[in-house]
């Protein structure tokens, strides 16, 4: 029986919402808001497979189109087999992405006489944070940014950051418009980041999200929001400030680790695609570590085993 590969699109999302704790692993990318953002960039497609969602999508223009399956299923056994006799039928190999030492493990235990190979590169990995040290701003490491969170509350002492929700979000709204016109011509990866930012400014409260605006009366410095990926780790999916106001990005960042939650513990900000200047600016934050992503290709074999968890 061969799986039904399907579109993800705003009409997806209940069933995502049902399954999307078996798929989180702490990547930014799998956050309902970016699947379903994202999806059109992506190239995002879904497929119920024993009773569980597997997506297949390309996160990254040079990674190949793979599977991203719920490894703590107790049916994962079942449903990589089928995996991968549907590649095998379209004469492709069975491709995998996820975090690299736990898929890894997986496979080694469920194929345990099959080769594989992973792929994968620096400019794909999460940087991590602990949240702690955005609350405190202590230690050296932290001088720079610190520096600039004080100069920003100092320069503007009535500053506030309030909740983004749907009455405030026609704020952000201006905002961004302004934003974007500041950066003059928009390429294809800016026009996919402002129409994902918009989807999900339309349905804030069905993604779960939490972020905030910072203001002084009324003039809007930035905003920014995440969501949760994993038990602990809050990703930050978007971030924009004016450029002009030293010291609102810290100030931005600053503002929303206080607001979130007790039970986060790690910020997840995102990949740097392998820009130097965005990777030269989470490696100032001082990172604790990664979320080290990779494609997994399990080598051709004659026939497909009979595979028991």
């Amino acid at each position: 029986m061969s799986i039904e590969l399907k579109p993800v699109t705003i009409d997806t999302l209940p069933l995502l919402k049902e399954h999307i704790g078996s798929l989180q692993d702490g990547d930014c990318n799998l956050a309902l808001v970016s699947i379903i953002g994202r999806s059109a960039e992506y190239k995002i497609q879904y497929a119920e497979v024993e009773g569980e969602i597997v997506l297949n999508w390309q996160p990254y223009p040079e990674c190949p189109a793979a599977y991203v399956v719920p490894w703590n299923s107790l049916k994962i056994a079942n449903i990589l087999p089928q995996l991968e006799c549907q590649c095998k039928n379209c004469k492709e190999p069975l491709l995998l992405f996820g975090r690299f030492t736990e898929m890894t493990e997986h496979v080694q235990k469920l194929f345990r006489y099959r080769n594989f190979i992973t792929v994968s590169s620096n400019s794909w990995w999460d940087y991590l944070y602990a949240k702690e040290r955005f609350l405190t701003l202590e230690g050296r490491q932290l001088n720079g940014k610190r520096n600039f969170n004080k100069r920003f509350n100092k320069a503007y002492p009535n500053a506030e950051f309030i909740p983004l929700n749907p009455s405030t979000i026609p704020m952000a709204r201006a905002f961004l418009e302004k934003w974007y016109k500041s950066r003059g011509d928009m390429d294809e990866g800016l026009i996919a980041e402002r129409d994902a930012i918009n989807l999900a400014f339309e349905h804030w409260d069905d993604f779960e999200l939490i972020g905030g605006i910072l203001k002084e009366g009324d003039s809007v410095f930035g905003f920014t929001y995440g969501s949760g990926v994993y038990e602990d780790i809050f990703a930050v999916h978007i971030e924009k400030a004016d450029r002009n106001i030293v010291g609102a990005y810290p100030a931005l960042a600053v503002a929303l680790a206080k607001m979130l939650p007790e039970k986060y513990k790690v910020l997840n900000r995102e990949e740097d695609l392998g820009v130097p200047g965005l990777r030269k600016a989470k490696e100032d934050w001082f990172p604790c570590g990664v979320v080290r992503k990779t494609v997994l290709k399990l080598q051709k074999d004659n026939s497909i085993p009979d595979i028991k968890s």
